[in-house]
């Protein structure tokens, strides 16, 4: 059985090995020992908290299939309440001449500083060889069911960082054309850096916008553009209300979407029943069940029952073992 829970310390020997499948590219993941132990003591320590206020706080679930670690996924909060993200926006520039009576607007990018705190989605890591099945999904989407269980702990609105595009030979033409003229780094030292503290990008770029019908036509067209391989995730997004918000990853070009938490689906969607374990029934229905218990919290996507008399959940003896419930426990569906 596939299921999302929230990290536990014991689990550092799979994580460390599960980070070693993840490749360069993935700057946010934890790479080092040492790296993958304090991101596992963030989580319990956000976990285990006294209040239940966005706090730079983090929150790494694990996906677990038949028992092994799999994938990993993240949600970060208050992020840009101590520095400012920085970000390219992509806006529109109004020429204006009054004494040869013409205007014309201009696409252009400038570079953005996000003041106002947000919660953020990242880390989304799936071995390759556990892609599909839905795996992918549930790994996804468990941040959002955790998200309305516990909607307190998170800044009213939530970002997510899509990679931006490369070919086939893992060449990005934004940074290859355009981005690396500011920095003496090359491209995965400066996503790394700039994971850990973006100031120096404020100190590389020029203040002034840039005209982005002066830049080369290959850079032009992966604006905003998302990586192939993150097309799947950037489609459940947009099922999720997430929309563009015209900012723009200052390395890779990537697009930034945006949602407030309280609009997504599947947070609207949370309710809270009873349930009852049986044996030899239909179960009729199939989709998320939760342990929403914030010291429990886990999730699996399969098939149960509901009892309309009773309002009560009806679920297998190997969904409740999984969720670490029992006759009369409190479950969520979304």
């Amino acid at each position: 059985m596939k299921v999302v829970r929230l990290v536990k310390s014991s689990d550092f020997k799979n994580v460390e090995h599960l980070v070693k499948h993840s490749g360069k590219g993935m700057t946010t993941m934890p790479k080092t020992p040492q790296e993958i132990k304090e991101r596992i003591s963030w989580s319990e320590k956000s976990r285990n908290k006294k209040t239940n206020k966005p706090n730079q706080d983090s929150y790494l679930f694990v996906l677990e299939d038949n028992n092994r670690i799999v994938g990993l996924s993240a949600i970060y909060t208050s992020v840009s309440l101590k520095k400012p993200s920085v970000f390219f926006k992509k806006s529109i520039s109004k020429l204006e001449s009054k004494s040869l009576n013409f205007t014309k607007d201009l696409d252009v990018l400038s570079l953005h500083l996000c003041k106002q705190p947000y919660s953020e989605l990242g880390t989304l890591f799936l071995k390759p060889a556990f892609r599909g099945k839905g795996r992918g999904s549930l790994l996804s989407f468990s941040r959002f069911i955790f998200m309305s269980a516990h909607q307190q702990r998170f800044d009213p609105t939530a970002f997510v960082e899509i990679r931006g595009f490369k070919n086939a030979n893992d060449e990005s033409y934004f940074w290859n054309s355009f981005s690396n003229t500011f920095f003496n780094l090359d491209f995965f030292k400066a996503d790394e850096i700039s994971y850990i503290d973006n100031h120096f990008i404020m100190e590389s770029i020029p203040k002034y916008p840039f005209i982005i019908e002066h830049m080369p036509r290959k850079v032009q067209r992966v604006i905003g553009k998302p990586h192939p391989n993150a097309m799947p995730a950037y489609s459940l997004l947009r099922k999720q209300n997430f929309r563009t918000n015209g900012l723009i990853d200052v390395l890779d070009g990537g697009p930034c979407l945006e949602a407030k938490i309280k609009d997504i689906p599947l947070v609207q969607s949370a309710e809270l029943f009873p349930i009852e374990i049986k044996r030899n029934i239909n179960f009729d229905r199939f989709g998320f069940i939760a342990n929403p218990a914030i010291d429990a919290f886990a999730v699996v996507k399969e098939n149960y029952a509901f009892d309309k008399d009773k309002k009560t959940l009806l679920v297998s003896a190997k969904v409740a073992q999984a969720l670490g419930l029992e006759t009369g426990s409190t479950a969520q569906i979304n």
